[in-house]
């Protein structure tokens, strides 16, 4: 009889652990099941999002390279007409100093051709006193003087 209530005793455990595992444990692993097929929908509709993000980040990287190099064209489009215009100053700066200088050597040059001019007659007139001192009369000194006025008059008017 022992022996009976032994497997009795054992068969009421397994009913009680089996009531138990279906009322309480089945249910559990049934909604943890859910959760975890919940979960990987989630993660796949979260994958496609993520995809569709990537491609969406790949075109408008695409775009942005495009506005890049639309831009560099631009620059460049825009530093040569820069660099034209830099040449095209600078060669006008180069003439104007040019000329400023060419002016400027004029102007000098015909001060030393004054000065020179200047130095000379002054130089004839003192040689002519000179020998005229030396060499003429009061009266012939009178005439010759007069003589050198008219032809310096002459000079100067004709300059």
């Amino acid at each position: 009889m022992e022996l009976f209530w032994r497997i009795f005793d054992t068969a009421l455990l397994l009913a009680g652990l089996a009531y138990i595992f279906i009322k309480y444990v089945n249910p559990f692993f049934d909604k943890r099941k859910k959760d975890i097929n919940l979960s990987i929908e989630k993660a796949i509709e979260a994958e496609k999002r993520a995809e569709e993000l990537y491609k969406d980040a790949q075109n408008r990287l695409k775009e942005v390279k495009k506005e890049i190099e639309e831009i560099k064209k631009e620059a460049v489009k825009e530093a040569e007409i820069e660099k034209t215009r830099i040449i095209e100053d600078a060669k006008a700066s180069a003439e104007r100093i040019l000329g400023n200088y060419l002016t400027l050597a004029k102007s000098e040059i015909d001060k030393q051709k004054r000065e020179l001019y200047q130095e000379a007659l002054d130089m004839s007139f003192k040689i002519a006193k000179d020998i005229t001192n030396r060499e003429l009369t009061g009266e012939a000194l009178d005439k010759v003087n007069d003589n050198i006025l008219k032809l310096n008059d002459e000079i100067l008017t004709v300059k």
